[in-house]
């Protein structure tokens, strides 16, 4: 976005907000790697090319990736190559390795000549004699470990260097556990450790000599890549961990452990993800190419970056998780959902067919046919009821493991075989509204139907409620009816509904009741409904569906939008645009279209809000969220005065003016960040939401 003020003498120039803005935790070891939120920059994608090698983070926020053809960083927007010219290094040699240590600076390991650090904002060539260096690493404590293949292996903390001892050319790999023992995978004579500084060889367990990749975990817990696989050892002796069959005799070439213990392990046939809930498989086709992960990193906000033959990739939690029509196509073009008691996710695409999903599971209802269209879910207890196109309306029950079912149609008394609404009400008594015959109660084995004789506004019934005090509510294309006490009530636009076209109903932690119509939201208060008199358009949509939180905010389907709102707000009449958050693609949506249903959004009973979406089904767990995100870093790039260019490399200092500040501002979506010289007043202000970050002024 590019936002303009009022004309002054003094002009900014390209203000970089950049912050990699997302929330601030690990991936989540319970998502599927499908239910991550990936994205990948290739040579087709604006990423100048070169395979990547290595990949770090300084402390300003800016992105450094090591490729075959050079330096590159990334500031979220732009990949601008780095040359190593002033230090008589080759602007497109490659790049091995890249890291920071705990002062923040950044450490490369370019092909066949000097190490270099960035101090200062400037490279230099670190020399310490003939250099040679074949591997680089972070230690245990605030320093760097250099393996030199004629000068041995040292330790560089902060400007003093320590030799540790020889190193059994040539070292390509190391790493130190937390019992002080330094680690070195060599290229073919296997792998050593360095102990008051003599070498020694441990290779029990280890049939490959060529160690790739070495992680240390706790005291003595080592992880080591080969060409021949993976292996876990305690220091002494290695064994092999058993991966995915089909993978072969795979080569590992990375390994990371993020902040949330999962462990990633690079290949060259993709990306695996080691935890509690055991290995998980992506092929990462698009980055490895004919190569492999070569490169792993973790970001300040818990993002998984991936470095392959073909380009860089990020991958990162979202909001929320969704079970994707990719992967499955159950989950394209999604019909009611229900979440009963037991944890089970009751769905029904539109397509047809009926499925329970738990644990990551899809099972189908093989009493429901495949081609036979589910209209509506509900249930009560241990009781499931599907209202379907064709087949009337079916009561299912789980018993020992498997689905018992019965199924009732115009034949036993039912309006018509065409259900659109089922509810069952706190009597037992089950409620299925048909498309247009009306509505039938099933009480004791016998069924009573209600027309718009009886005082139902339309015998089409899109979905049915029962409120605390007792009364049953039906909303219909032609307002919303109530029935209390044998009598009937309709309420349409003249009681204050934005529309007489209801779809879905809701009654929230508070008892009052909602109502979702073509024209927007409406609650029931004073015996009439209302609708805020301020608020965003996004709400005057088309609502199919709605649920409330534990927080007592509301989450809200859309023809076109995924909102949360807070109620207190919609029932004070007021609604401003920064009190509705949308959802998207960037928050793990695969669609934000929602679907006209009976029951769309449900909750669950730990809290979970469901959606059923036209592509793809979605959950968020509304106690994870936060709207807290890391601070986005600055970067101004040029600032002028009557056409005069300011130095920056020196403080820069605004004088007082009776005419505004005129800025030009960039707005960064996740991006990485960077450095701010020092500025005068007038102050600037940052906002910042959750996935966006905005710059704002003062006076």
């Amino acid at each position: 976005m590019i936002c303009w003020l009022k004309q002054t003498r003094w002009t900014l120039i390209g203000i970089v907000l950049a912050g990699l803005v997302t929330y601030a935790r690990a991936l989540d070891p319970n998502r599927l790697p499908s239910q991550y939120v990936r994205e990948q920059w290739t040579t087709e994608t604006r990423f100048p090319g070169g395979g990547v090698n290595g990949i770090a983070q300084t402390t300003d926020g800016y992105l450094w990736i090591g490729t075959d053809r050079g330096l590159i960083r990334f500031d979220g927007f732009n990949f601008r190559p780095v040359s190593l010219t002033s230090i008589a290094i080759a602007s497109n040699v490659s790049i091995l390795q890249l890291l920071t240590d705990a002062g923040g600076r950044l450490w490369v390991r370019p092909q066949g000549v000097d190490l270099v650090r960035q101090k200062d904002g400037k490279f230099e060539s670190v020399r310490y004699g003939p250099v040679a260096i074949t591997a680089l690493s972070k230690d245990n404590h605030d320093g760097v470990l250099v393996s030199d293949i004629e000068q041995g292996t040292f330790r560089f903390v902060a400007d003093s260097v320590q030799k540790l001892g020889p190193a059994p050319p040539p070292v390509i790999s190391l790493a130190e556990t937390a019992d002080g023992k330094i680690w070195l995978g060599t290229l073919g004579e296997g792998l050593f450790f360095l102990a008051g500084g003599r070498a020694s060889q441990v290779n029990a367990g280890l049939p490959d000599r060529k160690i790739n990749c070495l992680l240390a975990i706790g005291s003595g817990e080592l992880w080591v890549g080969t060409d021949r696989g993976l292996y876990r050892g305690n220091g002494k002796d290695f064994r092999r961990v058993e991966l995915p069959s089909f993978l072969g005799n795979v080569q590992v070439l990375s390994l990371l452990r993020d902040r949330d213990l999962n462990l990633w392990v690079g290949t060259t046939r993709g990306l695996l993800r080691i935890n509690g809930e055991g290995i998980s498989f992506s092929e990462e086709n698009e980055l490895r190419g004919d190569g492999g992960i070569n490169a792993l990193f973790e970001d300040r906000e818990g993002n998984l970056w991936i470095g392959g033959a073909r380009g860089l990739g990020r991958i990162r939690d979202s909001a929320f998780v969704t079970y994707s029509s990719v992967s499955d196509r159950r989950f394209e073009h999604n019909g009611p959902v229900y979440v009963d008691p037991e944890g089970r996710t009751w769905f029904a695409p539109t397509e047809g067919g009926l499925y329970v999903l738990r644990n990551g599971r899809v099972q189908p209802v093989t009493s429901i046919p495949a081609n036979e269209v589910v209209y509506s879910i509900s249930g009560w207890a241990d009781v499931v009821w599907a209202g379907r196109q064709r087949g009337g309306l079916t009561r299912l029950q789980f018993r020992n493991g498997a689905i018992e079912s019965q199924s009732y149609t115009k034949a036993n008394g039912l309006a018509q075989n065409s259900a659109y609404a089922v509810y069952e009400s706190r009597d037992g008594s089950a409620w299925a509204g048909t498309l247009n015959g009306g509505i039938s109660k099933f009480k004791d084995g016998h069924f009573t139907t209600y027309t718009t004789n009886n005082g139902l506004a339309s015998n089409t019934v899109s979905s049915i409620l029962e409120t605390r005090d007792g009364a049953m509510w039906f909303a219909t294309p032609s307002g919303l009816s109530s029935f209390s006490n044998g009598q009937w009530r309709t309420y349409t636009t003249v009681e204050g509904l934005p529309s007489p076209e209801v779809n879905c109903l809701f009654q929230d932690s508070s008892g009052t009741l909602w109502s979702g119509t073509s024209a927007g939201l409406a609650f029931f208060a004073s015996n009439r409904f209302q609708v805020p008199h301020e608020a965003p358009d996004v709400l005057r949509e088309q609502i199919v569906g709605m649920a409330e939180d534990k927080s007592g905010r509301f989450w809200i389907a859309t023809s076109y939008h995924v909102l949360r709102v807070p109620r207190d707000k919609l029932l004070s009449g007021v609604v401003q645009g920064g009190d509705v958050r949308e959802y998207g693609q960037a928050d793990g949506l695969e669609s934000t279209d929602g679907v006209k249903r009976s029951r769309s959004v449900v909750s669950d009973s730990a809290g979970r809000i469901w959606f059923s979406l036209s592509s793809g089904l979605s959950v968020v767990n509304p106690s994870q969220i936060t709207d807290y995100s890391l601070p986005a870093l600055p970067h101004i790039e040029a600032i002028t005065a009557d056409n005069n260019t300011a130095n920056l490399a020196a403080s820069v200092r605004i004088p007082p003016s009776p005419r505004r500040i005129f800025p030009r501002c960039l707005t960064s979506k996740r991006s990485p960040p960077i450095t701010t010289p020092q500025i005068s007043p007038p102050p600037f202000e940052f906002l910042h939401l959750p996935g966006e970050s905005r710059l704002s002024t003062r006076g």
